[in-house]
């Protein structure tokens, strides 16, 4: 992981191929098959901007693409292999990203509207020191941040 990785919008956007191309050599050297909807899935998760849910690649996939169960299966050997990350949601959901070498940030996310945006760098120097203090190698981790957006903020809610 990257650390004190300073984001900017052209790291994750730009020419997808790459990053497909990436990913699909990590596929192979963790012996996962490289199937039709795979690339399918790793082309969505390249052009996109912001994590995925199961849901939103499924519908991004179009009809016969694959079914939901598919995308479900594929995400977690691609999550268990390290091609992408699970970003996981307040209410058990989880959100997906395909992973850029090098390349690691967090979110903030809406609790009302679920809007998500991406936070600069990522600090775990001193947490992540301590748990090797304990002998723990081999060390990663996830961490989004929930609020309320300005939006949300200036808007009565009944979720209040």
């Amino acid at each position: 992981m990257a650390q004190g990785h300073r984001h900017n919008d052209q790291c994750c956007g730009g020419n997808p191929a790459p990053r497909v191309e990436a990913a699909v050599q990590r596929m192979k050297e963790k012996a996962l098959r490289v199937t039709t909807p795979r690339l399918t899935m790793l082309n969505i998760l390249a052009e996109a901007t912001r994590p995925l849910s199961a849901e939103e690649i499924h519908a991004l996939a179009g009809d016969g693409a694959a079914d939901l169960v598919t995308i479900y299966r594929s995400l977690e050997a691609l999550d268990n292999a390290g091609i992408v990350q699970r970003h996981p949601l307040e209410r058990g959901r989880s959100l997906y990203a395909l992973i850029a070498a090098g390349h690691h940030h967090h979110h903030v996310i809406c609790r009302r509207c679920g809007r998500i945006e991406r936070l600069p760098g990522c600090d775990t120097g001193r947490v992540e020191a301590a748990a090797r203090g304990k002998g723990f190698t081999d060390l990663t981790h996830i961490m989004e941040v929930y609020g309320i957006c300005p939006t949300c903020a200036s808007t009565p809610s009944s979720h209040a």
